[in-house]
């Protein structure tokens, strides 16, 4: 289951030349099939997946003839639904990230509808009274308020010819507020609130640090798209939103640095703090201090190259793509904590790396096309989801199969499941683990 920011110093590092596994030979392997754990229907809304302890956390979007509606629900280590919330604010709204605080809350974030000054936004702490335990996340429909107007008479309208009309379907508004919901481990609603952004945005991303929400997107401006770094403390006082770029860039992950600055990464095809553009577009990592200022900027130098960042580790294992070309590949780097790139892997693949960490290993899932380096076996016809194991030099040292997934969707990891991989399929959503050793 990203996009913001302005900058004033920047760095620019070479992404390029780094060998598939820099420390050298590594013995062959062969690939181990992950562990279904639930498989949903192709009817399945979830967009993204958090996990912690044994608990995996589903969100998405319910979208109905009238309204969208959020929705979170929490499933055990079978596949079973603990309890299912609905996230409606009476109008429409989309989830589309989210993250754990240090209390276990989960936060999720996305978009919705900006309340008529007649409807008053919330914008404080609004407990439920009973988590939700239905299985499903259908949300209530919105009822208007309008008084209905019953006309004198009715017209005669001719039909010869028998058609059914079909019935008008409402013009939805833009989505132009933020919203943040607050929901416990128990599955009740803690809060909700909302912040006016102006104009139609989408947030990618979502992490927890000091002591406050962040999340990072993309938000439409007149000349094209930039990205956005908004960020709120935790009783929904949110600061002021922080662009990068102004015609075509984005931002899709965020990860906290040791100093308190956040590091933000993404994408951009024009000049940022002075630095142009290198490839058609490059990847760019941004860092922002606590006091919300662009201190530094790096991006890639692939020429004739579409690079793009979309993921990260709190370690700086980051994930993505680039096309060069015509070839498409998934991408990881590690960086040190300068943000110096201590190696680099490549595979064929159709979606973009996303990374995740154990305490040992280093995790990205993709959707493999091609034979793999080491991997004995794997010749795969079509996309498949591969999740792949890396050591701290970038050795292969683990490969997991699921053949009948296509297109990796999130990725997360606790001690008790391991590495937890959600997919979607020609059957729908799954989800699979496997527990490295």
């Amino acid at each position: 289951m990203k996009k913001p920011l302005f900058l004033f110093a920047t760095a620019t590092l070479l992404l390029v030349a780094f060998p598939f596994f820099a420390q050298g030979a590594t013995k062959s392997i062969t690939q181990t099939p992950m562990i279904a754990i639930t498989t949903g229907p192709l009817s399945d809304q979830s967009v993204g997946m958090v996990v912690r302890g044994k608990i995996i956390y589903l969100f998405g979007t319910v979208t109905g003839v009238a309204t969208t509606d959020g929705f979170i629900q929490a499933l055990d280590t079978t596949g079973k639904v603990i309890w299912s919330l609905p996230l409606d604010n009476g109008l429409n709204e989309i989830a589309t990230a989210a993250t754990f605080d240090s209390s276990g809350n989960v936060w999720i974030a996305g978009s919705a509808q900006t309340p008529q000054p007649s409807l008053s936004p919330v914008a404080s702490p609004t407990p439920s009274s009973t988590p939700s335990t239905s299985p499903s996340a259908t949300p209530t429909p919105s009822v208007s308020t309008t008084p209905s107007v019953t006309p004198t008479s009715t017209p005669t309208f001719l039909n010869p010819d028998g058609v059914t009309a079909d019935t008008a379907v409402p013009m939805r508004k833009d989505l132009t507020s933020l919203v943040l919901w607050k929901v416990s481990p128990a599955g009740v609603l803690l809060g909700t609130y909302l912040n006016e952004l102006s104009a139609p945005f989408l947030i990618r991303s979502a992490a927890f640090a000091n002591n406050a929400i962040s999340v990072v997107g993309i938000i439409s401006t007149s000349s094209g798209h930039a990205g956005m770094l908004v960020q709120s403390d935790l009783n929904g006082s949110f600061g002021k939103p922080v662009l990068v770029g102004k015609s075509d860039t984005e931002l899709n992950a965020l990860a906290k640095r040791s100093d308190g600055s956040l590091l933000l990464l993404g994408s951009s095809s024009e000049t940022i703090a002075k630095q142009t553009r290198k490839g058609t577009k490059d990847g760019i990592l941004v860092v922002v201090s606590q006091t919300g200022k662009v201190s530094s900027v790096v991006r890639s130098s692939n020429i004739s190259s579409i690079r793009s960042w979309q993921s990260t580790t709190n370690s700086f294992f980051l994930g993505g793509d680039a096309n060069t070309s015509g070839k498409n590949e998934a991408v990881v780097t590690k960086f040190s904590s300068t943000l110096v790139p201590t190696w680099t892997a490549r595979f064929s693949s159709s979606s973009p790396a996303m990374t995740a960490d154990s305490s040992t290993s280093h995790f990205l899932a993709l959707s493999s096309v091609g034979a793999i380096a080491g991997l004995k076996g794997w010749k795969p016809s079509k996309a498949s989801l591969l999740l792949v194991s890396l050591n701290a030099k970038g050795g292969l040292n683990g490969a997991y199969g699921a053949p009948q997934i296509a297109v990796p969707m999130a990725i997360g990891y606790s001690r008790e499941l391991g590495i937890v991989v959600l997919g979607r399929g020609q059957t729908g959503v799954s989800i699979f683990h496997v527990l490295p050793r």
